[in-house]
Parts: structure tokens; sequence; C-alpha cells
């Protein structure tokens, strides 16, 4: 689990360095569009995956316990890349003209909301197992 997340930390930090080098000269525009759009298929693909699996997992959920394993590295990620996106939202909002183009930072509360119910529902299932 701490590697996933070590994985996950080093990627946006590659990512970030990477982003830093195209910032230097007629690449600047091209690259941050390039970087929005990729952070955005990313993030679009591992939304679609955790909910596809916190749909599975609530369907046998309580019948087969090794589900809620998958759906708590779901819910970390997660809140990973909700937390990724409001920053890269606040990044972004601050660099635009006007400052008016926030959908990055709705997006991660959207993914980070989605990770709360996640956590909801893990609660309350281990909760239901135990007792």
């Amino acid at each position: 689990m701490i590697r996933g997340v070590g994985v996950i930390a080093f990627a946006i930090v590659a990512v970030w360095v990477v982003a830093h080098m195209l910032y230097i000269g007629p690449v600047q525009d091209a690259a941050e569009v390039t970087m929005l759009w990729v952070l955005g298929f990313a993030t679009v693909s591992l939304v679609a995956a955790a909910i596809v699996l916190l749909a599975v997992a609530m369907a046998v959920g309580n019948s087969r316990p090794a589900w809620v394993r998958f759906v708590r590295v779901a819910r970390n990620v997660a809140a990973v890349v909700g937390c990724a996106l409001i920053l890269v939202g606040l990044l972004h909002y601050r660099d635009t003209e006007p400052h008016g183009e926030i959908q990055w930072m709705v997006f991660g509360l959207c993914v980070l909301a989605g990770a709360g119910v996640v956590h909801w529902w893990v609660v309350r299932t281990v909760r239901r197992q135990t007792a």
C-alpha cells in the first residue's frame, strides 16, 4: 500500500519536473494543455475504475470480505488523485486570465467527496462484519 502511494507521489513529482522543464519558451502553452489533458484522462480512467470496483464490492462485499481491501485501495487512490487535482486546479486558476477556470478544483472536490462516501461505506461494512 505504501509502495503504491509512493509510486503515485513519485509520478506526480516527475510530471511536475517535466512540466517545469517544458515551461521554457514557446513550448509553454502546448506543454500546459498537454499536461492538463493527460492528467484529466488519467483521472477519468482512475475514477471510472474505482466506480466499477466500488459497484462490484458493494454487491459482494458483505459476503466476501476480501473485496473490502480492494475498496480501501481505491479510496486511497481517489484521495490522492483528488488532492492532486485540487493542487493543479489552484495552480491553473492562478495562472489563467481571467480568473474563473475552477473546473479542476471542482472535479478534485468531487473526487474527494466520492472518496468520503467510499470511506463511509468501508467503515459501515467493517463494523457489520466484526459485529
